[in-house]
Formats: C-alpha cells, sequence, structure tokens
C-alpha cells in the first residue's frame, strides 16, 4: 500500500508540472478561441523567462553549496559540449537529490533505508548523463575523422599547406564537435603561431581518435615526413577502427532481441499453455 501510495504521489507531482509547463499554451489557445487578440512581447517571452529563473535559481543553489571537484566538474562540462555552468550542475544534482527525498516520503518507515542510496542515485545521475554525452560527442569525433584525413591528405597531395588544407576539410566536418576542435587549429595557426603549437591542443584532446590525429600530425611536421602519405595510413586506420566498431555495434542487436522474447514473448505464451492446462486440471 505504502509503494502504491508513493507512485500516485509521483504521477501527481509529474501531473502537476506538466500542468504548470503547458500553462501558457493553453492561454495563447484560449485566446485564440476568443478571437485576434494581440499577444504583449512580455507574456510572449514568459516561457523563456520562466526558464531563464529556473536556471538562476539552480545555478545560485549551486554557488550557496559548491561541489568539493569543481575542476573535473568543468572537464566534464567542457569535453560533453553541454552548455551548462558549474554552479547550475551543482544546483541540479542537489535539486535532484532533494526531488527524490520528497518522492521518498510517502513509503513511512520503507523511506528511512531507501532514502539514502536513493538520493545518492539521484545525485550522480546528472554526472552520468553528461558522461553519456561526452562519450557521444567523441564517437561522434571519431566517425568525422577517416574523411578528413582523406582529404587533408588529398589536398596536400595537391600542394596545399597543412594550414590551407586543414581550412578547407573543415567543410567535410559532419559534427559541429569536431568543427570547433578543427577551428580552434586553424584559427591559432592563422594568428601566427606554427603548426607543431596549434596541433599541441588536438595531441592533448581526451578523444583517442582526435589525440591519435593531432599527434601523428604532429610527429609528421616535427620529422618532416611527407604528411600526406601519414595521413593516408591514418585514414585506412581510422576507417577500419570504424568499421570494426559498426560491426560489434551491430552484433550485439541479436543480444538485445532476446530481452522481449524472454521477458514479453516468453510469459506470454507460458499463460496461454501451461496457465490453461493448469486452470483445466484443477476445475
Amino acid at each position: 500500500m505504502d509503494a502504491v501510495s508513493a507512485l500516485l504521489c509521483a504521477v501527481a507531482l509529474f501531473a502537476l508540472l506538466s500542468h504548470h509547463r503547458q500553462r501558457h499554451a493553453r492561454r495563447s489557445l484560449l485566446l485564440l478561441a476568443l478571437g485576434p487578440v494581440k499577444e504583449t512581447p512580455a507574456a510572449a517571452a514568459s516561457p523563456a523567462s520562466g526558464r531563464a529563473s529556473l536556471r538562476n535559481l539552480l545555478a545560485r543553489l549551486g554557488s550557496r553549496f559548491p561541489a568539493r571537484a569543481a575542476e573535473d566538474l568543468h572537464a566534464l562540462l567542457r569535453e560533453s559540449g553541454v552548455p551548462w555552468t558549474s554552479p547550475f550542475l551543482q544546483g541540479l544534482r542537489l535539486s535532484a537529490a532533494f526531488a527524490c527525498l520528497i518522492l521518498l516520503l510517502p513509503l513511512g518507515r520503507w523511506a528511512i533505508p531507501l532514502a539514502p542510496p536513493a538520493c545518492a542515485a539521484a545525485y550522480h545521475l546528472p554526472l552520468l548523463w553528461l558522461k553519456r554525452m561526452r562519450g557521444r560527442r567523441w564517437a561522434r569525433m571519431a566517425e568525422d575523422l577517416p574523411e578528413i584525413a582523406d582529404l587533408v591528405a588529398v589536398l596536400c597531395y595537391s600542394g596545399e599547406s597543412l594550414y590551407r588544407a586543414m581550412g578547407h576539410s573543415l567543410a567535410a566536418c559532419g559534427h559541429p564537435s569536431t568543427r570547433e576542435e578543427l577551428e580552434g587549429v586553424v584559427e591559432r595557426m592563422r594568428l601566427g603561431e606554427s603548426a607543431g603549437e596549434a596541433l599541441q591542443r588536438l595531441a592533448a584532446h581526451p578523444c583517442p581518435e582526435m589525440r591519435r590525429f593531432g599527434r601523428t600530425v604532429l610527429r609528421a611536421e616535427n620529422s618532416g615526413a611527407p604528411v600526406a602519405d601519414i595521413l593516408e595510413e591514418l585514414a585506412c586506420e581510422l576507417r577500419s577502427a570504424r568499421r570494426e566498431r559498426n560491426r560489434i555495434r551491430a552484433s550485439r542487436v541479436s543480444i538485445y532481441i532476446l530481452f522481449p522474447l524472454v521477458f514479453m514473448i516468453l510469459p506470454s505464451f507460458l499463460l496461454l499453455t501451461v496457465g490453461g492446462m493448469i486452470i483445466g486440471y484443477t476445475t
């Protein structure tokens, strides 16, 4: 009974938040039904202002109770590409833990042993989501690099310098994160830095494929080896690694199919066959 009460409270809270979020849409529909009424700019900007107020509130909460590992949070936010600040992230974590505690209150005495692990899980949930976003961002960078390395190699074969080749290769970037990283290198080279100094940023990148690309170009630039030949070999290796990742991802599909088979189709089959036999024998 306590679990049912907790579930109903969670559903009621979700419905209340959804109702509060959709109030502007209901107001617009009502004004549209009443007739052509000119909406004021303040009313039109109220959803954005509400989100901004919520973000400011969470940021103030995070500034009031800062996290210990602030540098790690900065690095995680920078690598994930999510436009959050460290105070906002800390406020979001504290709010998630407090909301989880509120949802556990209807359980009564069962909430005492469940509250610490549940609140800890809710507190670390935004970090897990950011790490997942960081992994996706790195995977998309790895998908772009074979074509970029091929294009830079072809441009270097045609007589272009490394600076101009990397500048022209920005058009082949399929993801904004890859374009942003390469634009930083090209911009530093345009401002007067040498290719070796500008490539130090890519050579220390947390993404393994991007770091490999930067170190390969940097090594070729420092040793005087032909950049085009080395980049052509690197493109073949990166393409083979991408093909292997896609093969592994495709092989997991057969395993994922077992979950609906075991937990949905097989129980219903047993209920229709064995359950009918049991009912027949008991009656």
